[in-house]
């Protein structure tokens, strides 16, 4: 009898009542399931159709059969990859192996997969399925967290080359589980032997990014340290004057005259937000000077952490100057957090106080021309400043003096004179001359076909 007429009679037995229950464990623990299946809708060379045209199957058999054909009949498996090589990295830190291997060169594998053991009859755990056919190596982090688990001296690994349509039949068969899923895989695709590796680490990477990376920060060490010994020995340190910095003492001055408080916002953002922080430190001197004025200082805070942080430091602004009685806490005032309330307060404020000087310093965003815009109204001097490239535009039309960008985070060492603020301010300067310099250079001798400098810190960034 022809194997279709064979597949025809195990469907129909498979669909009686006796065998509905056990039919689907047999088929699972088949060990041949590819030599079974791929063999429906090959006819042997001794087919008798005569002896088989009477028969006529039963309605929806020959749907069945089509599709048990179709299914794994168009899996056809592919060889396995050759020259597998698991090795260490030249420069690591012991957590990793490097795999490299050589695909079949005239059958193609739709992907590839790399399978990890602990010893060469597994269990093997599946680390990458899909690996497009044109990707030849692999990077494999031993261990995820070595400080709990620790990292083994060997480790095994196998490359499976998957058939086309493999991994859509192991999706149709529900494998979510990684395990039953590479069982699945493994049961129908060629494998590379077992390969061990041994992950090795190096007490000290020599590799051109790092030691590049690692001049840098040494390179910066030392100009602060050099640039901070300079400052705590009296010799002067050079700083650009910034005219928005030098009009934050005069606005203070106008206020004192006119008897009118000091606006300060400093921004909407969170705390932990790089200008919030920049804002909030600029605060300290800003209050520091308006108490060394006696004059008053209101600050509207859109978040109550900001709020406290910058209470508390008002109040050492204050107790620096010598004027402790001078601070009043319902000076620091918490608006609101939402963006829009927290501007309508804070124009309230302007129109029902009339503070001479308005500054703003810190993140904004929408908010920003509606404040400004207000201040302008009530004929303020008004010193803004933000990173917000968006938002500078609208200060720099409606306000007196625009701090535009990283200008926002020198103010507090223009105002202080602090030396460990004065020697970073000075060493980021001279990083960002290197950078500068290093973008022209490369420029240069990339339009003469000399790349180094490109691969310089390419190595770096790797």
């Amino acid at each position: 009898m022809t194997a279709r007429w064979l597949t025809l009679l195990f469907l129909l037995a498979l669909a009686s009542p006796a065998f509905a229950d056990s039919a689907p464990s047999d088929a699972a623990n088949s060990d041949d399931d590819d030599s079974s299946v791929i063999g429906v809708g090959n006819d042997s060379a001794g087919d008798d159709d005569d002896s088989a045209a009477g028969l006529e199957a039963p309605p929806g058999l020959m749907e069945a059969a089509a599709v048990a054909e179709g299914s794994m009949a168009d899996v056809v498996k592919v060889p396995a990859p050759t020259e597998l090589t698991v090795t260490a990295p030249k420069h690591n830190s012991g957590l990793n192996l490097d795999l490299s291997w050589t695909p079949h060169p005239d059958v193609e594998a739709a992907r590839f997969t790399v399978a990890r053991a602990e010893s060469p009859d597994g269990p093997w755990e599946m680390r990458v399925e899909d690996l497009t056919p044109d990707i030849t190596t692999y990077t494999d982090k031993v261990a995820e967290d070595p400080l709990n688990k620790g990292v083994r001296d060997q480790y095994y690994y196998r490359v499976l080359a998957l058939p086309r349509g493999l991994r859509a039949q192991a999706d149709e068969a529900n494998l979510t589980k990684p395990a039953d899923r590479f069982a699945f895989l493994d049961a129908h695709a060629n494998s590379t032997p077992a390969i061990a590796g041994e992950p090795k680490g190096v007490w000290l990477n020599t590799s051109v990014g790092f030691l590049l990376m690692a001049l840098i920060v040494l390179t910066v060490g030392g100009l602060m340290f050099w640039f901070t010994d300079r400052a705590r020995k009296g010799k002067e340190v050079f700083i650009r004057r910034i005219p928005g910095i030098d009009a934050i003492e005069e606005g203070i001055g106008r206020a004192t005259e006119m008897g009118k408080p000091v606006l300060y916002v400093p921004g909407i953002d969170e705390l932990q937000d790089i200008q919030t922080i920049a804002s909030v430190l600029i605060l300290g001197e800003v209050s520091k000077k308006v108490a060394e004025y006696q004059s008053d200082i209101i600050v509207t805070c859109c978040i109550p952490l900001v709020r406290e942080v910058a209470d508390e430091v008002v109040k050492a602004g204050y107790y620096q100057a010598g004027y402790p009685d001078a601070y009043r806490s319902t000076n620091t005032r918490f608006i609101s957090s939402e963006q829009f309330a927290f501007c309508a307060g804070t124009n309230g404020i302007i129109l029902r106080e009339k503070p001479a000087t308005n500054i703003y310093l810190g993140r904004f965003f929408a908010e920003s021309l509606i404040l400004a815009e207000t201040g302008f109204v009530n004929k303020s001097i008004q010193i803004a400043g933000t990173a917000e490239a968006t938002q500078l535009p609208f200060f720099i039309a409606a306000c007196d003096y625009t701090l535009i960008g990283e200008e926002l985070f020198a103010v507090s060492a223009y105002l202080s004179g602090d030396p460990r603020l004065v020697s970073s301010l000075k060493a980021s300067d001279w990083i960002k001359v290197f950078c500068v310099a290093s973008i022209i250079v490369g420029t240069l001798a990339g339009s003469f076909g000399m790349d180094f400098v490109v691969q310089l810190f390419t190595a770096a960034g790797h």
